[in-house]
């Protein structure tokens, strides 16, 4: 589709979760990510396809749904990486509500956020364990699941919960991946900066996303050849949403 004032045809995504199903299904075979590996000096990088991003979504989102966290308010806060976004589309896509936090929130500040935000679960790097075993300690909030994005002792891994969803969608578990999305529905909580004062909870929908995503791909044209070096932080609604922008075209690779 091409209105007057477009630059370029696009296609308008109804919601998040039918950009992800169909652009993980049809460039399935294409590198969507290349991740910098920290550790491993003779594998400098990761490649991460889509259809293998299309499968960690649903498996993890089918393994939160199954841990009874449908309809929930699921919290996410990391550094920018590969695991961020996974969490965000397995929480917003058919799981319940996702509550991006930024990732440089002191630590009051983000038990004040999940407890204004009424979060019951929350996934995050590990850098943030220390801040996690005290508020779950103390129980100051509503959280009542802790999900950690590296292997920890103290903590629910997310590389387990993934794979326990690999394994409910071979028994045939479609919870997740077949769940409904209302598009006008707040699905989104976002909180503002705060740099005036208290910070802001901001309700998003399907629609506020994809309606930006529709607009950005009128008027800016993407390459097969084109790589993105991901930078702006993905709490804020442009950093993300330019990375599902994106994600939507083909061939795209995100450089984390």
């Amino acid at each position: 589709m091409k209105s007057k004032s477009a630059l370029y045809e696009a296609k308008e995504f109804k919601n998040l979760k039918e950009l992800m199903q169909e652009t993980t299904q049809k460039y399935a075979s294409h590198k969507a990510f290349i991740i910098k590996n920290k550790e491993k000096a003779e594998e400098k990088y990761t490649n991460i396809t889509y259809e293998q991003f299309g499968s960690d979504i649903n498996s993890l989102g089918s393994s939160l749904i199954k841990r009874g966290l449908k309809n929930k308010r699921i919290a996410v806060i990391s550094p920018n990486r590969y695991e961020w976004i996974v969490s965000y589309f397995a929480a917003v896509n058919g799981t319940g509500i996702v509550v991006p936090l930024d990732k440089g929130l002191p630590d009051n500040e983000i038990e004040s956020l999940l407890q204004r935000s009424h979060a019951d679960a929350i996934i995050f790097d590990e850098k943030y364990c220390d801040i996690m075993k005290q508020i779950q300690e103390q129980k100051s909030t509503q959280v009542s699941m802790f999900i950690c994005m590296d292997e920890t002792k103290d903590f629910l891994c997310l590389k387990e919960l993934i794979q326990e969803g690999k394994e409910l969608l071979k028994q045939g578990y479609e919870e997740f991946t077949k769940a409904e999305i209302d598009e006008e529905e707040m699905q989104i909580i976002l909180f503002t900066s705060g740099t005036t004062s208290a910070s802001k909870a901001v309700m998003l929908s399907h629609k506020n996303i994809t309606s930006n995503i529709y607009a950005l791909s009128m008027a800016e044209k993407v390459y097969d050849t084109d790589v993105n070096l991901a930078f702006l932080p993905f709490h804020h609604t442009f950093g993300s949403t330019a990375i599902f922008f994106f994600l939507s075209k083909r061939n795209y690779k995100c450089i984390l």
